[in-house]
């Protein structure tokens, strides 16, 4: 640590007062540095002034910093003396030895500093040189050196001696301004004041006035003295005759009249007419001999004081009237500690009497009439002791208290400046009563507030709010409503509205008064998370209706506005795929005809149907039909260009908006792209299985200008692409829709024959191979239309199931054949086929009962023919279905036996009594592999115990084949092509009247039963 010198705080001192440092460049600073740097051939001259913490340079040559820190600096021990310090070896001197300007890449060795002393004792820096190289210095060059020291002192003693002129003329200027200010002001208080300085002298007869005195009078008085005359034209007349009552006519002698001092209140006529009153005051003035020459004097101008006193004295009377009035009592003490006002009210309230209260009475002799009559005795502590102490107190302070008549009573005292207090008395015991009654109501009021399910607040009119609820401080992730609305939390309108939608939110409250349901995203504070917020908020007015503030609810909207949102993403999307639905696919199409009505753009729609689907649902199920649904719903969104749009309409039907592209050959490319991306293989489950897809496509504006009419073109295109062989693309082209036409008008015609039961069932025989017997019939459906004749069923199933008319004409094909069956011979069956559609129905189990009844056929005679398809879809529920049915002693067949794909599995699950091979097989009897697989179905249905019956028999060649394969029934066109009821019942033999005796059989040769059967 450097040393510091005992009047270090002196030194810095003078040298702030110097006002040089960090101040610019100074050519007779720099000229010494030269001097001595070429005077000592030193490479490093300076002047250096001492600094609290630095060392800065005023003068440099050798160096380029301006200032270094002070603890290391030479200079500190050059400063501690008047005589120069000289370090011939830096490394040899242990003060500086390890000092980094002689360690570092400066290498300072020789060091010459004198000190620059400025007053006795007061050393502010030093004259340095500086050399890497070792040097001596002679007496005469310390001399020298000390020379060109003092030099840089003279020019800072000039610094000094200049700074000291800038205070005296400082000094100067500011005692000018202030006798000018006097000037100023004596001449602002005789305007202001309205004082006029007068002189009258008494050898002259003659007045002269100050210009202050003439605008007084409202006369100018610039023309010189003023004469008696002159004096009494101002004068009021009434003041006249005592003018010179300041002359006193004793002890006149040698010197006439004495003049004595005096102050009179008089009146003034001013030129314009207008009186004013003035005090004048006058002294006499004395020549040397004491003689009296001349009366000076001033006017005051009091007019308005003389008004105000006038306007003072209606005012106290007023103010007494007041004070008699007042529902407050009013008690003034003086500082003497007497009652200076008083009003009846106050000794009503404090129950004494006039004698005892009155202005002039002693104040501390009615404290003690208070206290001796027990005035107190219902308050206690140290308001009591307060109240029975003598001291009219010094500070403002209020209290209530009960008298003892059960009257309380507000007191406010107050001090006055001068001493003494005012002090006021309310009776305030009905607002004690209102008050009690308030507290209750508050404390019912916040219990209902704090533990209201929904968020309560008060709000100023800018958003701040000044209440809040648990509810409101939970809603935002704080434990304690106090911590909400804690100073810092920033408890504004971002709590319970968007901060964008504020100001809508205020617009709407002061305009309506009030806001229902005002719908907001925020951010919880606490919690950092957005939540929704549902705010219904009324405007609070004042007495005079202004609008205060405002109070409202606010409730977490989130699962709603996330319900809100599903349903609306519900509402405009497919649930499985994502893909937009049927309803925001029509709205945007119908966007983009009318931009492209208006900007000339093209826009495209392709109808798209997956073939294949359905057989992959019914054998895989519907997870893994769900699961490819997604898959192709992908493909075809990235087969398509940005802005196209694909939407999933329902179950495998897709739908296609192509942007900019009206030229076939383009859209055919996007189609035929689409057909490629669909028809690749699928893993599902582990099996590659893949599907088709046909597409309908319309051009706008060409093949229609609304959105409807162009997907209705679209999707006639379709229907031409599935007619198409499917797997394929069809562009509309007009006349197209009348195939549609044609088909709805078969659907209606469907609908109206179902309505008006104009259905029939043929009937075809099943024949038993082991006894060549009749053993049953197949009832199959027949549409006999009036105007087309027979519609075959492939026609019309598919349009029925596809309706959902299957269910009810099911139905009455199950009661129609059991009423059929009930009339033929008791060992003959009738088997009923059943659709998909018709068997996934809730009411399916009850229509086959209410057949059943209704007939009064034997369960054991009604055979139910279903496909494998029908166990596909709920697999788990229809076979429950199944079951019940069967345990009722109800019959069932599969049907096509081979053409699905789960069937032995299903077999397992469900033991049918029945398997019929379908027809394909039979047809290629004299394949090997439609053999072989004759051949496993019979051994499965021996191994089940289920009847094997073939279908589709139409040669004796496949009927001879059949009967060697081991098939144990039928059925065919080699027995009879289907029948109506009247043509089979043809065919049986009467039975007996009781039906307790057994059925008679056919007996007729085979031959002979198939040539009838045929002939039939």
């Amino acid at each position: 640590m450097y040393p510091l010198l005992e009047n270090e705080s002196e030194r810095l001192a003078v040298l702030r007062d110097l006002k040089v440092l960090d101040t610019p460049d100074e050519t007779h600073f720099d000229a010494v540095c030269r001097t001595a740097q070429a005077l000592f051939s030193a490479p490093i001259a300076f002047v250096s002034l001492v600094d609290k913490n630095r060392q800065w340079f005023k003068a440099r040559c050798g160096i380029d910093v301006k200032e270094t820190p002070r603890n290391i600096a030479f200079c500190n021990y050059a400063i501690l003396s008047d005589d120069a310090l000289i370090i011939e070896d830096a490394l040899a001197d242990p003060r500086f030895a390890e000092n980094p300007l002689v360690t570092g890449p400066l290498g300072i060795r020789f060091y010459a500093g004198a000190p620059l002393i400025l007053h006795q004792g007061i050393r502010v820096g030093t004259l340095c040189l500086m050399d890497s190289q070792r040097r001596s210095f002679s007496p005469e060059q310390v001399r020298q050196f000390q020379d060109l020291a003092n030099i840089v002192v003279a020019h800072l003693r000039l610094h000094e001696a200049r700074n000291q002129i800038g205070r005296d003329l400082e000094a100067l200027q500011s005692a000018q301004a202030k006798l000018r200010e006097a000037a100023d002001y004596q001449l602002l208080v005789e305007q202001v004041g309205g004082i006029g300085y007068w002189q009258y002298n008494l050898k002259s007869g003659k007045a002269t006035w100050s210009p202050s005195m003439g605008r007084l009078v409202g006369q100018d008085v610039s023309d010189g003295e003023l004469t008696l005359d002159d004096l009494l034209h101002v004068l009021h007349p009434d003041e006249h005759r005592d003018m010179f009552a300041a002359f006193d006519p004793r002890n006149a002698g040698g010197n006439g009249m004495v003049l004595r001092p005096f102050d009179r209140q008089r009146r003034l006529v001013r030129a314009d007419g207008t009186v004013r009153t003035v005090i004048s005051r006058g002294l006499p003035q004395h020549d040397e001999t004491g003689a009296v020459v001349a009366l000076l004097g001033v006017c005051v101008d009091i007019t308005d004081l003389v008004r105000s006193e006038e306007q003072l004295r209606g005012v106290s009377t007023l103010l007494r009237v007041t004070l008699e009035n007042m529902d407050q009592g009013i008690l003034m003490v003086g500082a003497d500690n007497r009652v200076l006002v008083h009003n009846q009210k106050a000794r009503d309230l404090l129950g004494v009497s006039e004698g005892l209260l009155h202005e002039g009475a002693r104040f501390d002799l009615l404290q003690q009439h208070q206290i001796d009559r027990g005035e107190f005795r219902k308050v206690d502590g140290e308001l009591r002791h307060l109240l029975e102490s003598a001291a009219l107190g010094t500070a403002a302070v209020t209290y209530e208290r009960e008298r003892p008549n059960g009257t309380s009573i507000e007191v406010r005292s107050v001090p006055l400046p001068t001493g003494g207090l005012v002090r006021t008395f309310t009776d305030i015991t009905e607002r004690k009563r209102r008050e009690a009654a308030l507290r209750l109501a508050e404390a019912e009021y916040q219990t209902l507030f704090q533990n209201a399910v929904v968020g309560v607040y008060r709000a100023n009119l800018d958003g701040t709010l000044v209440r809040a609820n648990q509810a409101l401080a939970k809603l935002h992730g704080y434990g304690d409503s106090a911590c909400a609305t804690a100073p810092g939390t920033g408890f504004t309108h971002d709590w319970y509205v968007d901060g964008d939608r504020t100001h809508a939110f205020m617009r709407l409250l002061l305009t309506h008064g009030r806001v229902d349901d005002f719908v907001s995203e925020v951010t919880g504070h606490a919690t950092g998370r957005p939540i929704w917020v549902s705010e219904t908020a009324w405007l609070v007015r004042d007495a005079e209706g202004c609008p205060s503030c405002f109070e409202g609810t606010v409730v977490d909207a989130t699962e709603r506005k996330r319900a809100e949102a599903q349903i609306e993403h519900m509402a405009r999307h497919d649930a499985l795929t994502g893909l937009p639905n049927r309803r925001q696919f029509q709205e945007r199409l119908t966007q983009e005809l009318v931009h492209a009505q208006r900007q000339g753009t093209a826009v495209a729609v392709l109808c798209c149907d997956l073939d294949r689907f359905k057989t992959v649902n019914d054998t895989f199920g519907h997870p893994a039909g769900d699961a490819l649904l997604c898959t192709l719903a992908d493909r075809m969104r990235r087969s398509l260009q940005p802005g196209d749009i694909v939407a999933r309409l329902g179950g495998d039907e897709f739908a296609i908006i192509l942007l900019g592209r009206s030229h076939p050959h383009g859209v055919g490319a996007a189609a035929q792209r689409l057909i490629e991306i669909v028809g690749e293989p699928v893993d599902i489950d582990g099996h590659l299985t893949n599907v088709g897809v046909s597409i309908g496509v319309a051009i706008g504006l060409d093949d229609g200008d609304r959105a409807d009419l162009l997907f209705k073109n679209a999707d006639i295109a379709l229907y031409r692409a599935k007619e198409a062989g499917r797997h394929t693309c069809r562009f509309y082209e007009a006349g197209m829709d009348m195939a549609v036409a044609s088909r709805n008008l078969l659907e209606i015609d469907l609908k109206d024959t179902v309505r008006n039961g104009g259905f029939a069932l043929h009937y075809q025989p099943i024949i038993d191979l082991a006894s060549d017997t009749l053993r049953g019939f197949e009832a199959l459906l027949r549409w006999p239309h009036a105007a087309k004749g027979m519609i075959s069923p492939a026609d019309f199933i598919p349009l029925a199931e596809e309706t959902g008319l299957i269910v009810e004409l099911g139905a009455w094909a199950l009661r129609d054949a059991c009423q059929e069956a009930a009339s033929w011979p008791s060992d003959l069956r009738v088997g009923v086929n059943v659709s998909a559609v018709q068997i996934q129905h809730i009411d399916f189990h009850q229509h086959v009962l209410d057949a059943l009844v209704r007939s009064g056929l034997a369960p054991e005679r009604l055979e139910l023919e279903i496909t494998e398809s029908v166990l596909v879809k709920d697999a788990e529920r229809v076979i429950a279905c199944l079951h019940r049915l069967r345990r009722i002693g109800v019959r069932l067949a599969i049907d096509d036996f081979g053409t699905g794909y789960s069937s032995l599995s299903y077999l397992c699950q469900f033991p049918f009594d029945k398997i019929k091979i379908d027809r394909s097989f039979i047809q290629d009897a004299c394949a090997s592999t439609s053999g072989a697989i004759v051949r496993a179905v019979v051994g499965l249905g021996r191994h089940l115990g289920a009847t094997i019956t073939a279908e589709g028999v139409e040669t004796q060649a496949q009927l001879d084949w059949v009967r060697r394969e081991g098939c144990s029934e039928v059925q065919g066109f080699i027995f009879g092509k289907p029948m109506p009821p009247s043509v089979i019942k043809g065919m049986m033999r009467p039975v007996g009247v009781g039906h307790d005796q057994p059925p008679e059989r056919m007996h007729c040769p085979v031959s002979c039963e198939r040539r009838s059967l045929l002939d039939a």
